[in-house]
């Protein structure tokens, strides 16, 4: 029987239609030597058990907004799907309202950057980290809970006029982020230098286009072996 997501909510109807599967949905390289295969089933696990920690540690809900302060990521990626799932707002940094964000996810907890009326959530980006490496300070610790958290998230509708995206100079709603589809490209390569407030966009697209994508992180060569191993069929951006 074929799934109908037309009626479901956005992030939902994204990860509802392939959260089966057992192939590639997203792979990262980083130049440690780290390579993290998710499946579309292990992806929508991932957003399923970050949207409950979300909403259960930080009361994350329609209309709360989340400051992302991550490099491009697999779990930046996954932690803006989870945001998305909860009908919250992402924010970048740079961004006027980030002052005021309830909620900052960062990689460095203690940074001066983050007001100090925030609720943090540190995320150390180690592959293996079963917790923050680092010092934490008051920061909840994404690697040591989010493994507790169900399988399984349950969202409700989130308006499509509502803001799902807002850097400083642009903003997308959640009809227009989720409202594109791409075409059918096969597997792409990603550069995780262009931020995850770019990529996740396209990835977004490709997504429900059936594409896998691989995202290379900082200093990971771009060698025929990488392209042929993981069978590239496109780029993003497009090479001239």
């Amino acid at each position: 029987m074929t799934l109908d997501t037309n009626s479901l909510p956005f992030a939902e109807k994204l990860l509802a239609s392939r959260r089966n599967e057992a192939t590639p949905w997203l792979v990262w390289h980083s130049a440690q030597g780290e390579r993290i295969e998710l499946s579309g089933r292990v992806f929508d696990n991932w957003v399923a058990k970050s949207a409950h920690l979300l909403v259960d540690l930080f009361d994350i809900d329609a209309g709360s907004e989340v400051v992302i302060d991550l490099p491009a990521h697999w779990k930046s990626l996954v932690i803006a799907l989870a945001a998305f799932h909860a009908g919250a707002t992402v924010l970048t940094v740079d961004h006027p309202q980030a002052a005021t964000a309830e909620l900052w996810v960062s990689n460095e907890p203690n940074s001066d950057r983050i007001p100090g009326r925030a609720q943090v959530l540190g995320v150390d980006l180690a592959a293996l980290a079963l917790q923050f490496s680092g010092d934490l300070g008051p920061a909840e610790d994404y690697n040591a809970t989010v493994r507790t958290f169900a399988d399984d998230f349950f969202p409700g509708p989130v308006p499509g006029s509502a803001t799902a995206l807002a850097t400083a100079q642009t903003a997308l709603s959640y009809a227009e982020l989720f409202g594109r589809v791409g075409t059918a490209q096969g597997t792409v390569l990603v550069p995780a230098e262009l931020g995850w407030e770019r990529i996740l966009p396209y990835a977004i697209t490709q997504w429900f286009a059936g594409d896998a994508l691989v995202l290379i992180g900082p200093g990971v060569e771009t060698s025929e072996q990488l392209l042929n191993g993981e069978r590239i069929t496109a780029r993003y951006p497009v090479q001239q």
